[in-house]
């Protein structure tokens, strides 16, 4: 395992789409910021609602056939500019460089993944997307010859969207598993679930469950 730091308007959910196969060979699984920070486990930080109830479905995408499977992993200074006090003042502080909030989730299967993604690190940039932090992240993935990538993590429609949206545009074909995903709003950043999956919807990124990935790859 590799560390790196460097409209449809308001029907969209009722979207339905024939599930094709996966091929194991060129689909890859994106898992975001699954951190003790995003739960309950670090109440004072920013705790999604029913992030830990996740964690099995996360699990459970970990074990499928993927060719690779990336994790990203929010790495804030203390000072960071999202921070209550800080420049944009929208969130508490979480996922601190060395403290346990930016540690992944007790039980994740993190031996899993092929390469870990931090981001967030730099104090005056708020890198929701690994895109955002990593520029290449998403050439690296066409040179590996990864051309579907399924999404899931924390939070839904924050920093898992923002990755979905810029990978779709980048050319890829884009699930967010929805049961291995949780998300919250926060209006003061503008952030809300039910818009971004509006968006996300009209960009076609596929809103799906783990039942329908775990099939996709028995098609065929």
């Amino acid at each position: 395992m590799i560390s790196v730091s460097e409209r449809r308007p308001a029907g969209a959910a009722a979207i339905t789409f024939r599930m094709t196969s996966l091929a194991p060979r060129s689909a890859s699984l994106l898992v975001v910021d699954v951190q003790q920070g995003f739960t309950e486990l670090c109440l004072a930080e920013l705790p999604v609602p029913g992030a830990l109830a996740i964690i099995p479905q996360v699990n459970a995408l970990l074990a499928l056939p993927f060719a690779r499977i990336d994790a990203t992993q929010d790495w804030h200074p203390s000072d960071h500019c999202s921070f209550f006090g800080q420049r944009d003042n929208f969130y508490p502080p979480h996922c601190v460089i060395g403290t346990p909030g930016a540690e992944f989730v007790p039980g994740l299967h993190t031996n899993r993944f092929s390469t870990i993604w931090r981001k967030g690190y730099d104090r005056d940039f708020d890198a929701y997307a690994v895109t955002a932090q990593h520029p290449a992240f998403a050439a690296f993935l066409k040179a590996s010859g990864i051309a579907t990538v399924v999404v899931c993590g924390l939070a839904t429609n924050i920093c898992c969207f923002f990755a979905a949206r810029d990978l779709k545009l980048a050319g890829f074909d884009v699930l967010m598993v929805e049961d291995a995903s949780a998300g919250i709003d926060v209006p003061a950043a503008g952030l809300f679930q039910a818009k971004a999956k509006e968006e996300g919807c009209v960009l076609g990124i596929r809103y799906v469950s783990l039942k329908k990935v775990t099939a996709a790859f028995q098609v065929g």
